[in-house]
């Protein structure tokens, strides 16, 4: 989920470039709780600058913002550029982290207990294997895990594990359909 806003204004070539220190500036005075900044990337080239902006919702289950959040933050920033009084084309792109948004280890596994991550770990054998399990309660540097089994939705006795985080690669949240 996203919204492109793409502003086009006439450049003279003064060089102006957008640095992630600036744009952050503008994003703390633009951002209010529970929306939060979840990435930032900015492309700079001759004339013109790719402004790519992920929010967090830090009180949605899933951390998902709505497309309204978006469509607020987009229009907060953009005002706050055109206050720089700078002429330079730029695109904005604000989105949310979405649904299925990749985990930051280790508090993301805290945040998002109780639901459904599709992680890849290390095995016993020393590969890395993918694998969907649910997120339970941490214990020092391990975590609690349910096997996600898709065919058995209530099993009587599901297969809980505690894996060290270490052995945890990756992961993203896991929306079942």
């Amino acid at each position: 989920m996203g919204l492109l806003l793409r502003i086009r204004r006439e450049s003279f070539g003064n060089g102006l470039a957008y640095t992630e220190e600036n744009i952050r500036e503008l994003l703390d005075r633009v951002l209010e709780p529970p929306l939060a900044l979840f990435s930032l990337q900015i492309q700079n080239r001759k004339n013109h600058a790719l402004i790519e902006i992920t929010l967090d919702h830090l009180t949605s289950k899933t951390g998902s913002a709505s497309l309204e959040d978006c469509e607020l933050v987009s229009k907060r920033l953009k005002e706050e550029l055109d206050l720089s009084g700078e002429e330079f084309d730029f695109t904005l792109q604000v989105s949310s982290a979405g649904a299925e948004r990749i985990l930051r280890l280790p508090e993301d596994l805290d945040r998002f207990q109780g639901l459904l991550a599709k992680l890849e770990v290390q095995s016993e054998d020393g590969n890395w294997d993918k694998r969907i399990f649910r997120l339970g309660p941490r214990e020092g540097d391990s975590v609690n895990l349910t096997l996600y089994d898709r065919k058995a939705k209530q099993k009587r006795n599901p297969k809980l594990i505690s894996l060290p985080i270490g052995k945890i690669r990756k992961g993203n949240l896991y929306l079942e359909v």
